[in-house]
């Protein structure tokens, strides 16, 4: 009996219809699609954060650099105006209003520097010489009540020999400015200012550290900028709290260009906030990564299917034999 029930057995389990190793397959193959969509994503999201990381520390670093590049032009406007205040002959010169001689001492000293611009001016701001590079603004007959000037006859036997430099709003735009009072003895005969248009001066710097730069003053209005876009403003508070010395922000300037906010140093002294952009394309990075982690992961299942096909064949094969 035994020996005639168990082929009958065999017959039934094989004509078993394979409805539960079909549901089986079914199960395996949606949790296999789910598995390589999140490492797709996964994949991709960490190659966008990757590439937005790197980005952000270059933005960082540029920054250092344009701070340490401004540096570097107040140095050489400092050079400036030393070298037209200690020139033999030209404080008597100034003080006999005599131009033809200030002009033979301070135009080559100019021509000599990278300053675009040197005023030099009597003790109420009255300009008697104006030196102008070739595309510098035109000059001004007078920078009376410039609050520099002020700081400069007024410290001129201090500690710093009435030697400042400032960020000032002039009527042709922001400029980086450097006074220097010209002494005879003791006695301040007037000042010589070495200056440099601030838009040049981001545009000399944006070279350097190959980045989009824009200053914003107190109230986060753009004031200068090297961008081909105009830059959103800053909120107020935003720029008030980062001249205080707030950590640096992050936004998105204009459409997908990313910048990094921080204080505009000038003199060691926070005087306008500081801008450096570049455009973001950490998405890209993150959709290409995420592409070629999905071709890898079709072109395995495909490899693994023609495996099982060839698997299925020849057990079938081996089956009807």
């Amino acid at each position: 009996m035994a020996i005639t029930d168990r082929p009958r057995a065999e017959v039934r389990r094989r004509q078993r219809p394979p409805e539960r190793w079909y549901r089986r397959t079914w199960v395996h193959a949606l949790v296999g699609l789910a598995v390589a969509a999140l490492t797709v994503t996964f994949a991709g999201q960490r190659a966008t954060d990757g590439a937005r990381a790197t980005l952000d520390d270059r933005l960082i670093h540029a920054g250092a650099g344009a701070d340490a590049g401004l540096v570097a032009i107040e140095s050489e406007q400092l050079s400036a105006v030393r070298a037209v205040a200690f020139t033999v002959g030209l404080p008597e010169a100034l003080a006999a209003r005599n131009g033809p001689q200030l002009n033979r001492y301070t135009t080559p000293l100019q021509a000599n520097s990278t300053v675009p611009m040197v005023d030099v001016m009597d003790t109420t701001g009255r300009v008697l010489l104006a030196v102008r590079a070739k595309g510098a603004p035109e000059p001004v007959a007078t920078h009376h009540g410039l609050r520099l000037l002020g700081q400069a006859l007024h410290f001129a036997n201090g500690p710093r020999g009435g030697r400042f430099t400032q960020l000032v709003i002039f009527r042709s735009g922001p400029t980086l400015a450097t006074v220097s009072p010209i002494m005879i003895g003791n006695t301040p005969v007037g000042a010589v200012l070495a200056m440099t248009p601030l838009a040049d001066a981001l545009g000399r710097l944006s070279q350097e550290v190959s980045a989009d730069l824009t200053a914003y003053d107190p109230n986060g209005r753009p004031i200068a900028t090297t961008a081909t876009f105009n830059p959103k403003p800053l909120d107020r508070d935003t720029a008030r709290a980062l001249i205080a010395g707030a950590a640096l922000t992050t936004r998105y300037v204009y459409a997908d260009h990313r910048e990094k906010v921080g204080r505009l140093i000038v003199e060691h002294t926070a005087d306008a906030v500081l801008g450096v952009s570049l455009e973001d394309d950490s998405n890209v990075t993150g959709r290409a990564v995420s592409i070629y982690v999905a071709i890898g992961l079709l072109a395995s299942v495909m490899l693994m299917a023609t495996f099982w096909a060839r698997y299925q064949r020849e057990r079938r094969e081996r089956e009807a034999e």
